[in-house]
C-alpha cells in the first residue's frame, strides 16, 4: 500500500518523466490526499504570469483528474483517493484551484458542454465546480478567427496549429478496464491518459503565444 512508503520514496515512485514528441513532461500520479495537495502547490508556483491558464481533463467520472501547466502534469486518481483516504469532502486546495477566478482551464469538448454550470462529477457523488473552463476548439476558433475550428476534433486542431503529437497506442488486452483499480500505472498508461490534457495545453500555449506576439508587433 502506498501509505506505508516514506514520503520521499512515495514522491519518487509517483514521478514519471514522460516523453511526448519533443517535450519531456514531469508527471506526478497520485491516489493520496497529501501528495495531491503538495503537487497542487507545485503547480500553482508555475502560475505567476498574467492571465494564467491550465490544461484540464477528466477520465471516467473522476477516476483520473488531470492538470497540465508548462512542462508539468498532475494526475490525481480522484475516486481512488476519496475512497482510500476516507474523504467525505473534497480537499480544500483542490476546490480552491478549480474555483480560482484568475485561472482559465482549457479542456476537451466533453468537459465544456454544460452551458449553465461547469462541474466535474465523481463516482461517489462529489461535484467539483470550475470557475472558468474553455473548450480548446472554441479557443482555437476565436483566436484564429476560423469558425470551422469550433467543431474540429482534437487531432484536427493539432494539425491546424502545426503541432505533432501522436496518441499512444496500447495493445489490446494491456489496457486496464478500470483506472482506479490500482495505485500503479505503467508509463504507457500514463502517456495514454495524458494525451488530451497535453494536447489541449500545447494548442492553447501556441495560440496564446502567437496572438500575444502579433499584438505586440502592431
Amino acid at each position: 500500500m502506498s501509505e506505508r512508503l516514506p514520503l520521499s520514496w512515495l514522491v519518487q515512485a509517483s514521478t514519471y518523466n514522460v516523453k511526448i514528441g519533443e517535450e519531456t513532461v514531469i508527471t506526478t500520479v497520485t491516489d493520496r490526499e497529501a501528495m495531491a495537495i503538495s503537487s497542487i502547490s507545485a503547480l500553482r508556483s508555475e502560475l505567476k504570469t498574467p492571465d494564467p491558464f491550465v490544461g484540464i481533463d477528466v477520465v471516467n467520472n473522476g477516476d483520473l483528474l488531470l492538470f497540465h501547466v508548462k512542462n508539468r502534469c498532475l494526475i490525481i486518481q480522484f475516486n481512488r483517493m476519496m475512497l482510500l483516504d476516507d474523504l467525505t469532502v473534497i480537499p480544500s486546495p483542490l476546490n480552491e484551484l478549480l474555483g480560482d477566478k484568475s485561472i482559465t482551464f482549457i479542456g476537451p469538448r466533453h468537459l465544456c458542454q454544460n452551458s449553465t454550470e461547469s462541474y466535474i462529477s465523481g463516482s461517489r457523488g462529489q461535484k467539483l465546480v470550475l470557475n472558468r473552463i474553455v473548450d480548446v476548439g472554441y479557443l482555437s476558433g476565436k483566436l484564429c478567427k476560423k469558425p470551422d475550428l469550433l467543431s474540429s476534433t482534437l487531432e484536427e486542431l493539432l494539425g491546424r496549429v502545426g503541432i505533432d503529437i501522436k496518441k499512444t497506442v496500447i495493445s489490446e488486452g494491456s489496457m486496464r478496464p478500470d483506472w482506479q483499480s490500482s495505485s500503479v500505472l505503467s508509463e504507457e498508461e500514463v502517456k495514454y491518459a495524458m494525451y488530451e490534457v497535453h494536447s489541449c495545453y500545447q494548442i492553447a500555449s501556441k495560440l496564446i503565444t502567437d496572438a500575444t506576439s502579433a499584438t505586440a508587433s502592431e
